[in-house]
């Protein structure tokens, strides 16, 4: 009788015919507020808005890169995972001792081959979890005292190659590939193929997580010659500091603006026509008063009526804008290859793919720069899409959806949520994938957000329409005691606060509704995440300001 190896007898039975699945996570990329992004990304377009599904509603349960990351991971609310801020101790403390069981881990104990390929987590770029048989995440910069070229630098990154077997040991030793003078964009796509091709030969379906840095800003060292090094260069767009000597109102104290997503010598100046949209939301809220953290952060200058920008700032941000922008294309050549690929190997009719983002981003919005951590639509409104076996096609879907739905959708359909060590906090929406979706009232109506660092602590539920389907209003509870509630149907810019300190009788109707409804959602685990609290919930409205230092408390028994 032969040997059998130890890992294979420690491998579940494949379902037959297990779907492969593909899942597409962009950095940034905001949804589509202020610009068609189906008209400039037409692999996107074709391939899952008009040959998938669209989920209009979807949002970020928190909407920054690390923490929105280990969420999808665990499946689970930054609350229940306890990483809130990236790259500080007690976040990296707390998801080291998770990394080596999320979803890949998961799907692998569901018979799939797994690979994680692309940017990790902050601050946890030189650890190599073992819970994937292959592990291509994107490094830190500096390792065992030797300079890499880490996760910012699109065309000089570093990158990790490490394969494990089905017990998560350590197959050869874990090395470094340092992409000299190669676009992070190019390499993902063909990895991810790679990665296919691989599963395909040991018989197994597929679960590939690739995690491109595009759209963030970053950096673009590389093959251009020294005298392009100019400001005006796209490919040498990094942190710049206004120039303006300081004046009467503060300017030239340093006011930063984003670095360039690098966009490939494709398509860098196929965008320079482009300006940042002043969208109504652009320049100020119109009434209602907003946290005094958020409007000094909308008025870097100090001076309240001149708005978000000066002449300076406003040029930076289209400077901005047509970076993304480009950057946007190359995501989308990326996901091209990806798809053809799947198409020359005879896969796209059993493989599930889905495409979203960690966060999404402001340019101006609300009087700030740019960035995200915000409870806005601009920062929590993403895009999503899943294309697949037997799925219609051209449709949108309303339900509000997260990343935690994402990765219980994932975990459903190829056998693995049996596997999860915890409960997961979002709902499977495998049913909505079908042509008959269930309604809103049978699923789930609202969604919700949190945050958790100083100041910019608040929590955030936005309730969808149950007769049009798109959103009905938006509150923000924030730990300063503040209050902020947009009607979104007839203010989908989000300009009029009809909570806040001199709320409306409707604000004040959703404050002393909902409030106590975000504390218990605050807390929530597992199924309770996905019902709304009843009316009458008591209120002690217990949300302090988070010392991102401190560990943020959560029930670690299951941790152990």
């Amino acid at each position: 009788m032969p040997c059998v190896p130890f890992a294979l007898l420690l491998l579940p039975a494949v379902v037959a015919r297990a779907p492969n699945i593909l899942f597409v996570l962009a950095d940034d990329l905001d949804f589509d507020y202020k610009q068609d992004r189906k008209a400039i990304m037409p692999h996107l377009r074709e391939r899952l808005a008009d040959g998938g599904l669209e989920f209009v509603n979807h949002v970020a349960v928190v909407p920054v890169c690390g923490p929105s990351r280990t969420s999808l991971l665990a499946g689970r609310y930054p609350h229940n995972v306890g990483y809130v801020a990236n790259a500080r101790a007690p976040s990296v403390a707390a998801w080291s001792k998770l990394q080596n069981d999320t979803l890949g881990r998961w799907m692998q104990r569901a018979g799939y081959h797994t690979a994680f390929l692309g940017k990790y987590i902050n601050g946890m770029e030189c650890d190599v979890p073992a819970g994937w048989h292959h592990w291509g995440g994107l490094t830190c910069t500096r390792l065992h005292g030797e300079r890499l070229g880490g996760t910012y630098n699109y065309l000089n990154a570093s990158q990790w190659r490490a394969n494990f077997d089905d017990a998560g040991m350590l197959l050869g030793e874990k090395q470094v590939k340092i992409w000299g003078n190669v676009h992070q964009t190019a390499y993902l796509g063909e990895q991810t193929l790679e990665q296919v091709e691989i599963a395909v030969a040991k018989r197994r379906p597929f679960f590939v997580h690739v995690t491109p840095l595009t759209v963030h800003g970053g950096t673009c060292e590389g093959p251009q010659p020294e005298e392009k090094y100019a400001f005006w260069d796209p490919y040498w767009e990094r942190y710049n500091y206004d120039p303006t000597p300081v004046g009467p109102y503060g300017e030239g104290k340093g006011t930063v603006l984003t670095g360039s997503p690098c966009p490939t010598r494709t398509h860098a100046w196929s965008y320079n026509a482009l300006r940042n949209p002043h969208l109504p939301s652009w320049a100020a809220f119109a009434n209602g008063t907003v946290p005094k953290h958020i409007a000094a952060e909308g008025n870097p200058h100090g001076l309240h009526a001149r708005g978000c920008c000066d002449a300076w700032e406003a040029d930076r941000q289209d400077f901005v804008y047509r970076n993304r922008t480009a950057a946007a294309r190359d995501l989308d050549d990326m996901l091209g290859v990806i798809l053809k690929g799947l198409d020359k190997m005879r896969l796209s009719d059993s493989t599930f793919v889905f495409f979203s983002s960690d966060n999404g981003f402001h340019l101006g919005e609300h009087r700030m720069l740019f960035g995200k951590t915000k409870p806005y639509a601009t920062d929590v409104r993403l895009p999503m899409y899943v294309a697949g076996p037997g799925l219609p096609r051209g449709e949108t879907r309303p339900l509000p959806t997260t990343h935690l739905d994402i990765t219980a959708t994932i975990a459903e359909l190829g056998g693995a949520a049996k596997h999860a060590p915890h409960p997961l906090d979002g709902l499977s929406f495998k049913a909505a994938l079908g042509s008959a979706p269930p309604a809103l009232s049978e699923w789930r109506d609202f969604s919700f957000s949190e945050f958790y660092v100083n100041d910019n602590t608040w929590r955030n539920i936005r309730l969808i329409d149950h007769a049009t389907g798109q959103p009905a209003w938006a509150f923000h509870w924030w730990c300063s005691n503040q209050s902020e509630v947009y009607r979104e149907a007839d203010d989908p810019f989000q300009m009029a606060n009809v909570g806040g300190d001199d709320p409306t009788p409707f604000g004040r109707s959703i404050v002393r509704r909902y409030l106590p409804a975000t504390e218990v959602l605050g807390a929530c685990v597992g199924g309770a995440c996905n019902r709304m609290p009843p009316a009458g919930t008591p209120s002690a409205n217990p949300l302090p300001c988070h010392d991102p230092g401190e560990l943020l408390h959560v029930d670690e028994a299951w941790m152990d």
